[in-house]
C-alpha cells in the first residue's frame, strides 16, 4: 500500500474514531372567620340566541382553610335577570371533555447514528405523547328575596338589593359573611339591578366539591361572571386555579373582558378547541331543559382554558363567529427508528477506490 494511501486511510478512520453519536430526538361566601378559597372550575355556556336565554352550568371546587366548619358555606352567582334553577347531570362534563381531547397523529421520525460497529441492529422505540401548548329600577325593599328554592341539596335564593351594604347585611343575618370585599364585589351587580343567587349546603368536608347546578336567565349577551373579590386574587400564589369554560352558541365562540371602551380580548382564555357540534345533542340531556337546542343551526362548542384563575376584575361576554376557524389541539405519537451509518466500511470503500483510480492510473 503507496504512503499516500495509508494517510488518507488513517485520516478516515480517525473521523469516524471521534464522530460522537447524537441521543435520540425523539365569587365564594362563608361563616366569619372561616375563609374558604375558588379552587379548579368548570363552566358550561349554552346560547340560544332566539329566545336570547343563557343556560349556564357550573361545576365548582372550594378549597377551605385547615379545621373550618363548612355549616352555612356558600357561593354568589349574579345575572341580569331572575333566573331558573335546577340540578345538573354533572357527568356533561366528562363528556365534553372527551369530545375535545387532541387529533392524534403517527409520525415516524428516523435519527442517524454514527458508529463503527455497523453489526447493530437498528432499534425502535415509542416517544412519549406530547400536547400541543398545550370570554333604573323602580323603588324596591332594601334586599327583595324573589325566589326561594331546595335544589339538589342547596338552599338557593333569588336576592335583589338596593345597596351593597343591605346586601351584605341580609347574607351576615343569614349565615353569610359580610366582609368589605364581598361589598365592594356585589357594587356593579346592584347599581345595575342584577340578581344575586345564594347557594348554601352544609358539609363536614375540608374540600367542598360543588354539584352541578343550572341557572337560566335571559340576557343581551352569553356572559360569565369571571370577576371576583379581590381577596381571591393572589398575585404571588405559586399555582393558580384552572377554569375550563366550555361555550355552546352559533358559531365559534370568543371573549370578551369588560365592557364599553374598557372591553379587551380574554387573552388568558386559551382556546383548546372549537368546532360545529351536532343539533340536539345527546349528551346535553341531563343539564338543559327539554327542547333547548330546537331548530338551531351552526351549533358550535368551543372550549378554553386559564391557568390563571381567579384573576379577574371585570365579567366575561362571548360573541360568536359563524365562519371562524375550526380548532384542535394536535397530540404527536412519534415511532422513533435508528439509522446506523457504519463510517468505517465507508472509508474502506473510499480508499478502495482510491486505488483502483491510482492503479488504473499508473498503468
Amino acid at each position: 500500500m503507496s504512503r499516500l494511501s495509508l494517510r488518507f486511510l488513517v485520516a478516515l478512520m480517525s473521523v469516524s474514531l471521534l464522530t460522537v453519536s447524537p441521543a435520540p430526538a425523539c365569587c365564594p361566601a362563608w361563616r366569619r372567620g372561616e375563609p374558604v378559597r375558588i379552587a379548579d372550575q368548570q363552566i358550561l355556556v349554552v346560547w340560544d340566541p332566539a329566545t336570547r336565554m343563557e343556560h349556564f352550568i357550573r361545576e365548582a371546587k372550594f378549597a377551605a382553610s385547615p379545621g373550618a366548619r363548612q355549616e352555612g358555606f356558600g357561593f354568589l352567582v349574579p345575572s341580569p335577570t331572575v333566573p331558573e334553577i335546577a340540578a345538573a347531570d354533572g357527568a356533561v362534563f366528562a363528556q365534553l371533555n372527551d369530545r375535545i381531547q387532541p387529533r392524534v397523529v403517527e409520525v415516524t421520525r428516523w435519527d442517524n447514528h454514527y458508529s463503527l460497529l455497523w453489526t447493530l441492529f437498528a432499534r425502535e422505540s415509542k416517544a412519549p405523547a406530547s400536547r400541543a401548548p398545550d370570554a333604573a329600577p323602580p323603588p324596591m325593599a332594601a334586599v327583595e328575596v324573589m325566589k326561594r328554592a331546595r335544589v339538589g341539596g342547596y338552599d338557593v335564593v333569588v336576592l335583589k338589593a338596593a345597596d351593597p351594604a343591605a346586601l351584605t347585611e341580609w347574607l351576615s343575618d343569614n349565615g353569610y359573611d359580610s366582609r368589605p370585599e364581598l361589598a365592594e364585589w356585589s357594587r356593579p351587580y346592584v347599581e345595575k339591578g342584577w340578581m344575586i343567587t345564594a347557594f348554601k349546603y352544609a358539609t363536614d368536608a375540608t374540600s367542598i366539591d360543588v354539584s352541578a347546578v343550572r341557572l337560566s336567565f335571559e340576557t343581551d349577551a352569553p356572559l360569565f361572571p369571571y370577576r371576583v373579590p379581590t381577596d381571591q386574587i393572589d398575585p404571588d400564589a405559586p399555582r393558580r386555579n384552572t377554569l375550563r369554560a366550555f361555550v355552546i352558541g352559533p358559531g365559534r365562540a370568543e371573549g370578551t373582558l369588560g365592557e364599553g371602551t374598557t372591553a379587551r380580548p380574554w387573552e388568558k382564555g386559551n382556546v383548546v378547541y372549537s368546532h360545529p357540534l351536532e343539533v340536539n345533542a345527546s349528551f346535553l340531556g341531563g343539564v338543559l331543559p327539554e327542547g333547548t337546542a330546537g331548530g338551531a343551526t351552526n351549533v358550535w362548542l368551543t372550549a378554553f382554558e386559564d391557568f390563571t384563575w381567579p384573576s379577574g376584575t371585570d365579567d366575561l361576554t362571548f360573541a360568536f363567529d359563524p365562519a371562524g376557524a375550526k380548532f384542535q389541539r394536535v397530540e404527536e405519537h412519534v415511532t422513533c427508528h435508528d439509522r446506523l451509518i457504519p463510517l468505517d466500511a465507508i472509508a474502506l470503500a473510499g480508499l478502495g477506490v482510491l486505488m483502483a483510480v491510482r492503479r488504473r492510473g499508473s498503468r
